[in-house]
């Protein structure tokens, strides 16, 4: 049932970031390839890393395979990246990716009140700027898309001993040999 919900919620959350992407298009350099916001080892909510295996036990072998090596070389490195970023900056599990992948790069509100948006983005305007310059309807309320998915991973993980989080690229574990 609380898979059902994750899908659900993730469908509201696509659904507001193409409006916010809309609201915001005058004022936003993403694009593909744009991967800045990947540039970092990120952890998921327990329901989402499991739409992250369901999806990766989807793709070949060799895909997954090499993968794992990936995630063993940044380990390795200790390079700061997404495991799931590809070399041309793309995402090799964009259709499942988290929420949190799914929302940068336009301004969204912290639970402080304050914006926050991709550096990238609004280089045209003073940072004070950017809350008059932009429909407030398109801004996302961070706290409450947090608070949301907190809520449906509780229930999503309720009776067992999983954690709550686990780091992103943890995803590979049961669907790489």
């Amino acid at each position: 049932m609380a898979d059902g919900a994750y899908l659900a919620f993730v469908a509201k959350v696509d659904a507001f970031a193409q409006l916010a992407h809309a609201g915001q298009a005058a004022y936003l350099r993403c694009e593909h390839g744009c991967d800045g916001c990947c540039r970092v080892r990120r952890s998921a909510y327990t329901v989402e890393a499991d739409r992250i295996r369901r999806h990766l036990s989807t793709l070949p072998l060799t895909q997954r395979e090499a993968l794992r090596r990936r995630r063993d070389r940044l380990d390795e490195s200790g390079e700061s990246k997404c495991v799931f970023l590809d070399d041309d900056g793309g995402c090799a599990v964009y259709t499942a990716r988290p929420l949190i992948c799914r929302t940068h790069g336009p301004a969204v509100r912290l639970p402080d009140g304050e914006l926050a948006w991709c550096e990238l983005n609004f280089t045209d305007l003073e940072t004070a700027d950017v809350s008059t310059r932009i429909d407030g309807s398109t801004i996302l309320d961070v706290n409450l898309l947090n608070h949301t998915l907190a809520v449906i991973n509780a229930q999503y993980i309720a009776g067992t001993d999983r954690p709550a989080r686990s780091p992103l690229a943890a995803a590979l574990d049961p669907v790489c040999p």
